[in-house]
Protein backbone atom coordinates (compact mmCIF):
# COMPACT_ATOMS: atom_id res chain seq x y z
CA UNK A 1 0.00 0.00 0.00
CA UNK A 2 1.22 3.60 -0.71
CA UNK A 3 2.42 5.84 2.38
CA UNK A 4 0.55 8.39 0.86
CA UNK A 5 -2.79 6.89 1.09
CA UNK A 6 -2.41 6.29 5.14
CA UNK A 7 -1.40 10.30 5.33
CA UNK A 8 -3.42 12.10 7.98
CA UNK A 9 -3.25 15.80 7.98
CA UNK A 10 -4.22 17.23 11.86
CA UNK A 11 -5.08 20.63 12.12
CA UNK A 12 -6.89 23.14 10.18
CA UNK A 13 -6.98 22.61 6.47
CA UNK A 14 -6.61 25.63 4.33
CA UNK A 15 -7.94 26.17 0.95
CA UNK A 16 -5.77 27.97 -2.56
CA UNK A 17 -7.70 30.18 -4.20
CA UNK A 18 -6.58 31.70 -7.54
CA UNK A 19 -8.26 34.40 -9.74
CA UNK A 20 -6.72 35.13 -13.31
CA UNK A 21 -7.98 38.77 -13.71
CA UNK A 22 -7.34 39.28 -17.97
CA UNK A 23 -8.76 41.91 -20.31
CA UNK A 24 -10.17 39.48 -22.24
CA UNK A 25 -10.77 42.02 -25.29
CA UNK A 26 -6.83 42.62 -25.41
CA UNK A 27 -5.90 39.14 -24.69
CA UNK A 28 -8.25 36.65 -25.96
CA UNK A 29 -8.65 35.02 -22.91
CA UNK A 30 -11.14 34.39 -19.82
CA UNK A 31 -10.99 35.00 -16.55
CA UNK A 32 -10.69 31.61 -14.99
CA UNK A 33 -10.93 31.04 -11.02
CA UNK A 34 -9.69 27.87 -9.09
CA UNK A 35 -10.31 26.31 -5.28
CA UNK A 36 -7.97 23.88 -4.66
CA UNK A 37 -8.88 20.71 -2.03
CA UNK A 38 -8.19 21.36 1.72
CA UNK A 39 -4.97 20.49 2.77
CA UNK A 40 -2.38 21.96 5.69
CA UNK A 41 -0.56 24.92 5.79
CA UNK A 42 2.70 24.21 4.58
CA UNK A 43 1.12 22.22 1.56
CA UNK A 44 -0.85 25.13 0.76
CA UNK A 45 2.07 27.95 0.95
CA UNK A 46 4.12 25.90 -1.50
CA UNK A 47 0.83 25.75 -3.81
CA UNK A 48 0.51 29.26 -3.88
CA UNK A 49 4.32 30.14 -4.42
CA UNK A 50 4.14 27.76 -7.29
CA UNK A 51 1.65 29.16 -8.80
CA UNK A 52 3.38 32.70 -8.28
CA UNK A 53 6.16 31.86 -9.66
CA UNK A 54 8.41 32.12 -6.58
CA UNK A 55 11.27 30.54 -5.37
CA UNK A 56 11.52 31.13 -1.89
CA UNK A 57 8.89 31.44 0.95
CA UNK A 58 5.80 33.20 0.52
CA UNK A 59 6.27 37.10 2.66
CA UNK A 60 3.36 38.00 4.61
CA UNK A 61 -0.53 36.45 4.87
CA UNK A 62 -1.07 37.64 1.26
CA UNK A 63 -3.54 38.04 -0.76
CA UNK A 64 -1.02 37.62 -3.79
CA UNK A 65 -0.13 38.89 -7.13
CA UNK A 66 1.62 39.14 -9.78
CA UNK A 67 1.27 40.26 -13.36
CA UNK A 68 -0.01 37.82 -16.58
CA UNK A 69 0.03 38.98 -20.47
CA UNK A 70 -2.88 41.71 -19.87
CA UNK A 71 -4.09 40.97 -16.38
CA UNK A 72 -2.83 39.40 -12.66
CA UNK A 73 -2.71 36.46 -11.17
CA UNK A 74 -4.08 36.83 -7.46
CA UNK A 75 -3.90 33.99 -4.77
CA UNK A 76 -4.67 33.54 -1.72
CA UNK A 77 -4.85 30.92 1.10
CA UNK A 78 -8.25 30.94 3.07
CA UNK A 79 -9.47 28.36 5.97
CA UNK A 80 -11.30 25.57 4.63
CA UNK A 81 -14.73 25.30 6.12
CA UNK A 82 -15.46 23.23 8.31
CA UNK A 83 -17.69 19.82 7.92
CA UNK A 84 -19.66 18.04 10.04
CA UNK A 85 -16.89 15.58 10.64
CA UNK A 86 -14.89 18.18 12.00
CA UNK A 87 -12.67 18.76 9.24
Amino acid sequence: MDAEQLELTLGPLYLVVVEDRVAGQLTGRIERAYRSPAQGLDDARCLAALLLDRGGELEGDGPWRRPLAGGQRYVEIVPAPVGPLGG
